[in-house]
């Protein structure tokens, strides 16, 4: 069993969103953080694809990406975005069978983390979809997640399996809608992406998963 003392791993994968979704990371106490070397929109594992419009986003060099964690569409950017996955093993005291609530700790370990940078708090409630979050991963709000006010900081999905979970999370250092939003087929969907409260933390993916490591070594069960 892994123990709330236990060394975390850090490593820094580069490449494209697609190979870094296909790799079968080792379910083990790692932060892997992930420098894209396309944008890319990457849809949820169940997401009808006609969500997008493929052939306009490859002409805007935006890579198309399914993921193997639910939700909505996350766009992720070498630049604007920072994205980090967690990963546990299934035997791991952070381990949680209740999905509702097994997202909770790594929220609190994301306050303690950004704390130098901006004050924000976990989500505890249920999950609400809301209008538009099954095709956009930021328009839902789900428990574990971390918002400044009203404005949401970190998404969080995850992936488990017998081996552990892989918890996928992205946040932004530039908020900036305009650069993907037209790929969404609904334009309905993509007006209202432009105005969602999302706030921003400018800090380097370098910053941000050395303070993740700080926080972790004395996680609270």
């Amino acid at each position: 069993m892994s123990l709330a003392n236990e060394e975390w791993k850090s490593h820094i994968w580069r490449g494209s969103a697609a190979d870094f979704h296909s790799l079968d990371l080792a379910m083990d106490r790692a932060v892997w953080s992930c420098v894209v070397s396309a944008p890319a929109l990457i849809l949820g594992s169940t997401q009808n694809e006609g969500d997008v419009d493929s052939a306009l986003a490859s002409t805007q060099g935006i890579d198309i990406v399914r993921r193997r964690s639910g939700g909505g569409v996350v766009y992720v950017h070498p630049d604007t975005s920072i994205w980090c996955d967690i990963t546990i093993p299934r035997d791991d005291v952070l381990w949680n069978d209740d999905v509702s609530t097994s997202m909770l700790w790594l929220g609190e370990v994301f306050v303690e983390a950004l704390a130098p940078w901006l004050t924000t708090s976990v989500y505890r409630n249920e999950f609400v979809v809301g209008q538009d979050g099954r095709a956009v991963c930021f328009a839902s709000t789900s428990p574990g997640e971390v918002f400044a006010g009203t404005s949401k900081v970190v998404g969080i999905s995850q992936r488990r399996t017998r081996e552990g979970a892989r918890f996928q999370c992205v946040l932004y250092r530039k908020w900036n809608p305009e650069d993907w939003a037209h790929c969404l087929t609904s334009s309905e969907v993509a007006q209202r992406v432009r105005t969602l409260p999302v706030a921003t933390v400018d800090i380097t993916a370098e910053e941000m998963t050395d303070a993740l490591i700080a926080a972790l070594t004395h996680v609270r069960i």
